[in-house]
């Protein structure tokens, strides 16, 4: 009797190790993954940032020089026109909240979903917006930068 308690002892204790082996292995391969994940994800705080601070040298430096940024009502622009944008206006942010956030990276592309909370005005007045975003992230050089950006009507 006692070998036969001694041999489920054993079996469970074999069982736990081999599933605490397993959920390490797991744990190991996602942290790999998420790596590339944090560092975009890192980016797209950078890039709300500048937009606030309205920081043209950052947006420059996030930003690669083949730009194709989307509005959600329909207008497109380069690199030059987005930064002037921010600058001049009309539209000035004053927070950026991105919420339900999903990266996908693959290769040198990272796709960023969310949808945007952002506080801003426009002509000096209050404007609260909501709306949805898609990015791509190109790796070039070892940094990640904007390639594309789709904003869209929720």
């Amino acid at each position: 009797m006692k070998k036969i308690i001694l041999k489920l002892k054993i079996n469970i204790m074999y069982r736990s190790l081999l599933t605490l082996i397993v959920l390490l292995m797991m744990i190991t391969s996602t942290q790999a993954q998420t790596k590339n994940e944090a560092r975009v994800a890192r980016m797209v705080k950078d890039l709300n940032s500048a937009i606030v601070a309205r920081d043209s040298f950052a947006l420059a430096q996030i930003s690669m020089d083949e730009l194709s940024f989307g509005h959600s009502g329909g207008v497109i622009q380069d690199k030059a026109a987005f930064i002037k944008a921010v600058l001049n206006g009309p539209t000035f942010f004053k927070s950026i909240d991105p919420e339900g956030q999903t990266i996908q990276v693959s290769g040198k592309h990272a796709i960023v979903r969310h949808i945007v909370v952002a506080s801003a005005t426009r002509e000096g007045n209050p404007v609260p917006l909501r709306f949805g975003n898609v990015m791509v992230w190109y790796k070039k050089q070892g940094k990640w930068k904007l390639l594309a950006r789709q904003g869209y009507k929720l």
